[in-house]
């Protein structure tokens, strides 16, 4: 014959089972439809207008610094094109090491009492 305490304990774990099943379901929100899932925030929605805006204002940027760099170039006479193109990188300039400063502080002592 089977004792009581075992049938308790698989109460206790279907009850259990259940509650977070039932949690589940209702987390899920089941009863939504799918047009209401998919409603977006205005927010969101300026924030993606916003994005496009940069988005074309850095096209345009790119489109012109590259028109004035073009005309920067041609500008130039040759030799200085040529000579700029093959010119060795220099070496950059050696940096010195920041001062270092030795500071004696008195020792940290705290004596209060609680």
């Amino acid at each position: 014959m089977t004792s009581n305490h075992t049938i308790r304990l698989y109460a206790l774990a279907a009850s259990l089972l259940a509650l977070f099943l039932t949690w589940a379901a209702i987390s899920a929100h089941p009863w939504r439809s799918a047009a209401g899932v998919k409603a977006t925030d205005a927010r969101l929605v300026a924030l993606g207008q916003r994005e496009q805006l940069l988005r074309r204002d850095m096209a345009l940027v790119q489109r012109i610094a590259t028109h004035a760099g073009v005309a920067a170039r041609r500008s130039q006479p040759v030799a200085l094109r040529t000579a700029a193109a093959i010119a060795p990188v220099a070496a950059p300039a050696p940096v010195a090491a920041p001062a270092v400063r030795v500071v004696t502080l008195p020792p940290l002592v705290i004596t209060r009492t609680s």
